[in-house]
């Protein structure tokens, strides 16, 4: 019979989870997070490629806890493993170790595994004592089981913060819980350091090491939004570029999942009263709470509660603002682009991203995007194209701007140089004379727009939104660019910053005196109205 259970707890970490804390009030939550974590460790163990897998749980659902209960299972089944648990401060990461600490010491862990602790009788007392053979200390600890090497020097469990060093070590399990807290996420200086903080950490996990994260969303630009936007490359086995995949998988859930977010849905750990008398989980009532204690900051409670960093926002625009352009009324007319009876001004505007990168690993939320606008002479606005793409070579930008140019022939395009902007605009503008292309590449240093990006948007697209003064193309990239617009805090907002450039730097196509002279009309096929040819 016992060697059933110890065979059902070691295939199961929820069915260790019980058996480890049999008054405890776990959820369907928790044994989803529980199997979750499982498959991580499963996968890493079985391929070799190791794993990194990462949990967004509402505050007050046990995610630390559960987090502490899943690394002593997989040291429970493979005892030789070292890691590495970092928290914001020493208090946490060390608490967490107290919690592994007493599952191995508990009666009914040494039940099903006596050999991963050292016990002796105390001769005076005869009772059993834990006498280790390795480091057990507030901060570390060794298990004494056989398959642990002799010559293994790092601990089975390093307990730190993310203010500590980590020189020289080199472990298989590192786990991150709550790197992103109260005190160190509404400061560029705390952000900063909390994402210098996970990069160290990583540095020393193994080649093949798993990578285990817990915590709660604080905002828009939070070290969870970074890593949710790493990507590797995965070759073939003969050194060909196959597929770019995600660095970390997603495990996120929210408080309660009613559609406006207001407390009346189903809740994800309902509220319950336990054996021993503690109370667990959430109502409408302990959710009203948490709102009222939030004082106000809404948006933090909607990160934190929901993983929602527009939870308190409200949007800048609404979505019956945005018109769309009739594609039959867009057509090229002696070489001039009208809509309907108006002839339009175009230009195009290009906002330059630079990927951050480490060898084949690199972020991929830094985008260059372009779009090309236009204004009529009654002050309407076309957002005509959008592209968005990333990459680190010259040619690319060339090659995206020269088709845009070559269809819509505008005759200037303004780009950001900030950082190596300028080098890039250069190089775009060499490359246009050699080929022959009258395209002028304007430069504009963010320092020349005033204000904020919020402020600048106020100020200039917002009120056209508003007055109903912008048309847009349907499909590719508009549908982002009006996610951009309507939303607050956007996942993304290269696509409205290229706009923004384009538009702040043009101006409105003047007033034209009508003729009967019809001209050579070009239909388009972007817009789905025939062939395209030129005058």
């Amino acid at each position: 019979m016992s060697e059933q259970i110890k065979k059902e707890c070691e295939d199961s970490l929820f069915v260790y989870a019980q058996m480890m804390f049999p008054e405890r009030y776990f959820g369907d939550v928790h044994e989803q997070m529980f199997l979750y974590f499982q498959r991580s460790l499963e996968q890493a163990m079985e391929d070799g490629q190791g794993d990194c897998a990462a949990a967004l749980i509402p505050r007050d659902h046990q995610k630390s806890f559960c987090i502490a209960v899943a690394l002593s299972w997989a040291i429970t089944k493979y005892p030789w493993i070292t890691s590495t648990y970092v928290s914001s401060n020493p208090d946490l990461a060390e608490r967490q170790l107290t919690i592994i600490k007493n599952i191995f010491k508990s009666p009914i862990h040494r039940k099903f595994w006596p050999e991963m602790l050292n016990f002796v009788e105390d001769p005076r007392t005869g009772e059993e004592k834990h006498k280790p053979t390795g480091s057990w200390t507030q901060t570390e600890i060794m298990v004494d089981h056989p398959l642990r090497p002799s010559s293994e020097k790092d601990p089975t469990i390093l307990a730190t913060s993310a203010k500590s060093t980590n020189t020289g070590g080199h472990v298989k399990i590192v786990v991150y819980d709550d790197l992103v807290t109260d005190e160190n996420y509404d400061s560029l200086a705390g952000k900063q350091e909390v994402k210098k903080a996970y990069t160290s950490f990583s540095k020393i996990a193994t080649s093949g090491s798993i990578e285990w994260l817990v915590g709660t969303r604080y905002g828009p630009d939070d070290l969870y939004a970074d890593l949710k936007e790493l990507t590797y490359e995965k070759y073939d086995d003969e050194g060909h570029l196959c597929d770019e995949v995600d660095v970390w998988k997603w495990f996120e859930r929210v408080v309660e999942d009613s559609e406006g977010q207001d407390g009346s849905g189903n809740w994800l750990w309902p509220r319950a009263k336990t054996g021993n008398g503690n109370w667990y989980g959430f109502d409408r009532t302990e959710w009203s709470k948490k709102r009222a204690k939030s004082l106000g900051n809404l948006a933090l409670f909607g990160c934190q509660y929901y993983n929602n960093p527009n939870y308190a926002a409200t949007d800048n625009v609404s979505e019956d603002m945005f018109m769309y352009i009739q594609p039959k009324a867009l057509r090229q007319v002696d070489g001039k682009w009208m809509y309907g009876d108006k002839v339009l001004k175009l230009n195009a505007g290009m906002d330059l991203a630079f990927s951050e990168s480490t060898g084949q690993t690199r972020v991929k939320r830094d985008f260059t995007a372009i779009a090309v606008t236009a204004w009529d002479s009654d002050g309407f606005l076309y957002i005509l194209e959008l592209r968005r793409f990333q990459t680190s070579h010259a040619e690319v930008y060339y090659e995206h701007l020269r088709e845009m140019y070559n269809y819509w022939n505008f005759q200037e395009v303004t780009v950001e140089t900030n950082s190596g902007g300028k080098v890039v605009a250069n190089a775009l503008q060499s490359s246009l004379r050699q080929d022959g292309l009258m395209l002028q590449v304007n430069h504009q240093h963010k320092n020349q727009m005033s204000g904020t990006k919020a402020e600048r948007n106020e100020q200039l697209l917002y009120p056209l939104y508003r007055t109903r003064s912008v048309y847009h193309v349907k499909g590719g990239h508009m549908r982002d660019y009006e996610t951009e617009v309507r939303l607050t805090r956007p996942p993304h907002d290269d696509l409205m910053d290229a706009v923004f450039i384009s538009v702040s730097t043009s101006k409105r196509a003047p007033k034209e005196r009508k003729s009967r002279h019809r001209g050579n009309v070009v239909s388009i096929t972007r817009f789905g109205s025939g062939r395209r040819r030129r005058a």
